[in-house]
């Protein structure tokens, strides 16, 4: 049975969103927190993170440090995914042999479907989805640099309440992350996707700008509101209709955000694989499923996938 007092934790994925969140739980003291991770695992394992914060930097080493979670001693009761979503990723049959029978799966990833694809693989496990609201980026082996926001949403999918959503908000709340309990997670990821949608893929095919010289542009500004407003056409077309000042809402927190690169600038940066079809992908198809016009959504859909086909590198496995 999960012990709410301390819980096991295993973060699958500890880049720079799986660290900072895990590091931050590790922190309140109410969980053993351990990661699976690959590209820095000698690094991490003998030194852990170095998590530099605009809400104090701190270090965090992790209870175990794992290059995959077929390694993980026993189960843990909690399993946090913070990988980036890409098509063939199978992340399901990746985990498994960590899942146990009462292991609590929660998705920190950006797009749609995830939760159900999670529900169809582990059916009798309790499924929980998480947004997060940050500027985080990984600058080093082992070195995470939080340069804004640092919200987290958290719900159950589909959804209920859960003992273990009220320990891990009190854990995070405890050291400073401001996280908040959603009642409909899924509605929660569209509106996630109102800023994902326009930002992330404009951040790369205006050449390479950070979301400060985005705003600046009064053409690329109108562009993300149009692009904004298409995420919330067919939001509503799929019964989630997001509020009336959502699109105004994002303008003006990103004017008054820091300006800073986003994660999907970066990996273009690095020549990784991009989360297109997690971020535009899932609108786009969406949307002629309701058979709805998304003429901006289509543009930059069809552009970032041939940046993607010609620039990106497969990721290895």
């Amino acid at each position: 049975m999960i012990n709410h007092k301390n819980l096991k934790v295993l973060v699958f994925g500890a880049g720079a969103i799986g660290s900072y969140f895990g590091g931050r739980l590790a922190q309140s003291g109410n969980a053993e927190v351990a990661v699976v991770c690959r590209s820095d695992y000698e690094h991490v394992k003998t030194n852990g993170y170095q998590i530099n914060s605009i809400k104090n930097d701190f270090h965090f080493m992790p209870s175990g440090v794992y290059r995959n979670a077929a390694d993980y001693p026993g189960t843990p009761d909690l399993l946090i995914v913070a990988t980036k979503v890409l098509p063939d990723s199978d992340i399901a049959g990746l985990i498994a042999p960590a899942v146990g029978e009462h292991t609590v799966l929660m998705l920190i990833q950006n797009g749609l479907g995830m939760e159900e694809e999670m529900q169809t693989a582990f059916p009798d496990h309790e499924i929980f989805g998480a947004i997060a609201y940050i500027g985080v980026c990984k600058t080093g082996r082992g070195v995470i640099e939080h340069q804004g926001g640092g919200k987290i949403q958290i719900g159950r999918f589909p959804e209920g309440s859960s003992p273990i959503l009220d320990i891990l908000t009190e854990s995070w709340l405890k050291t400073g992350v401001e996280c908040r309990q959603s009642n409909d997670i899924i509605k929660d990821r569209w509106a996630k996707l109102v800023w994902n949608a326009p930002y992330n893929p404009i951040s790369i095919l205006a050449g390479g700008l950070d979301t400060g010289k985005i705003c600046a542009d009064p053409q690329l500004d109108e562009l993300c509101a149009a692009v904004m407003n298409e995420v919330c056409v067919v939001a509503k077309a799929c019964g989630k209709e997001l509020p009336a000042t959502i699109i105004q809402d994002n303008l003006n927190y990103t004017h008054n955000f820091p300006p800073y690169k986003t994660s999907m600038l970066v990996d273009y940066e690095n020549s990784r694989p991009l989360e297109v079809e997690a971020i535009l992908g899932s609108i786009v198809r969406r949307a002629s499923e309701k058979k709805v016009a998304v003429p901006h959504l289509r543009t930059i859909y069809a552009l970032l996938k041939s940046v993607n086909l010609n620039h990106c590198h497969p990721i290895k496995t």
